[in-house]
């Protein structure tokens, strides 16, 4: 009976995949034949009823030998190819435009390798759950990819002048995102991480942000770059301002996101001192009167190592570590402090201060469930830094310091 049963499912399977009938397999497709798409940008367009505008970047392979694309930017004026294949199309939904974008190049777009999604600024305005839906619905494309919001242009813009350069839009992209942790100013994002802060933080959310930039090049020439300028913040699922990349640290600092950094302070001479932070940790510790959520408390502990030092002192007088360390912690202290005014006055749990209070009392924590977003502007806040410094590196004496005793 068992092997009866079996070769009927045989017969069954073997009739669905033969004859004229639509096959229910996937469909091959030659490597040749497929457009690797590595950067996909969206773009909101107001002025017409076609609202998005989709750019998508893929390597090109092909360089010099003028592959076949129509509505995109392949080649340089000068004839010499560029890095990036880029392709544009409009829709109603990305969906459409995705379609749309089909047509304007001779091979199969193939979206499974796309690691980078740019959003244009005015889209991140509008809402930024309507610009990631289909990033997370669509089966070709992968939640792990980064995102990034692009200030003060559209990502098509961004794609573009930059592929007028010399390196490709992907490669830099990749390199912005492997340095990152060297200074802890940003931070790589993935596309379900930016969901689970919608989802848990009230609609809150924050993201890397990227712009456009001007540099010399070794001719000195003016060229296209692209740099990391800080977080893009979001309240009720709109982008409602930035934090700029000089008390960005701060940001991080709150939630536990520095890997390292350099800071600059002064010795007793006033000469400069660089502090790397090779360590830090803030621990969110609210205070309960009741049911009611009185004061929270930002505790942040740091580590650093004496990078360089500029006068010839001797850098393990205790007076002289103590001097360093209290500088330390006011500088990131006040980080912390701006960023938390700027969040508060945007009403945005961006630094996911709920979650933490939820871990930490969970009791408590449901009983202000409901009223948190109309609560967490009027919290008082109290930041404390304790700052540690561990070790100079190699060496415990500046060069010339022998012969000045």
């Amino acid at each position: 009976m068992r092997k009866s049963c079996i070769a009927i499912v045989f017969l069954l399977l073997v009739a669905n995949i033969t004859g004229c009938r639509k096959s229910i397999l996937p469909q091959r497709k030659e490597i040749g034949d497929l457009q690797l798409i590595q950067v996909i940008g969206v773009d909101k367009l107001s002025e017409d009823t076609d609202n998005f505008m989709l750019t998508v970047a893929s390597r090109n392979l092909e360089e010099g030998s003028g592959q076949q694309t129509s509505g995109g930017t392949g080649e340089k004026a000068g004839g010499d190819a560029q890095k990036a294949i880029v392709l544009t199309s409009r829709g109603k939904t990305i969906f459409e435009a995705v379609r749309k974008l089909q047509t304007h190049s001779n091979k199969t777009l193939f979206w499974g390798h796309a690691e980078y999604y740019l959003i244009g600024e005015e889209a991140a305005r509008d809402n930024i759950a309507k610009y990631i839906d289909f990033f997370t619905r669509d089966h070709e494309l992968r939640i792990e990819s980064k995102v990034y919001i692009v200030r003060g242009s559209t990502a098509k813009d961004l794609i573009e002048k930059y592929n007028q350069g010399d390196f490709y839009i992907f490669n830099k992209l990749e390199i912005l995102g492997q340095n990152l942790k060297l200074m802890s100013n940003s931070e790589e994002m993935r596309v379900h991480d930016l969901m689970r802060l919608v989802d848990i933080h009230h609609e809150s959310a924050r993201a890397p942000c990227i712009r456009l930039t001007d540099r010399d090049n070794l001719e000195g020439k003016k060229v296209k770059d692209i740099e990391i300028c800080g977080y893009a913040i979001f309240a009720n699922l709109k982008l409602v301002g930035f934090i700029d990349i000089d008390v960005s640290r701060g940001l991080n600092l709150i939630t536990n996101n520095v890997g390292s950094s350099i800071v600059v302070v002064k010795d007793l001479n006033g000469q400069n001192v660089s502090l790397e932070i090779i360590d830090s940790n803030t621990e969110v510790i609210p205070f309960f009167s009741g049911d009611s959520l009185e004061s929270v408390t930002l505790k942040t502990k740091v580590i650093s190592n004496i990078g360089e030092i500029h006068s010839q002192i001797d850098i393990v007088d205790e007076k002289l570590i103590s001097h360093l360390e209290s500088q330390l912690s006011e500088i990131l202290k006040n980080e912390m402090e701006e960023v938390l005014k700027k969040v508060l006055d945007f009403k945005s749990d961006c630094l996911e201060i709920c979650d933490r209070i939820r871990l930490k009392r969970p009791l408590k924590w449901h009983k202000i469930e409901e009223q948190w977003m109309e609560i967490l502007p009027d919290i008082k806040f109290n930041i404390q830094v304790e700052s540690k410094i561990q070790r100079s590196y190699e060496t415990r004496e500046h060069s010339g310091s022998i012969g000045r005793e």
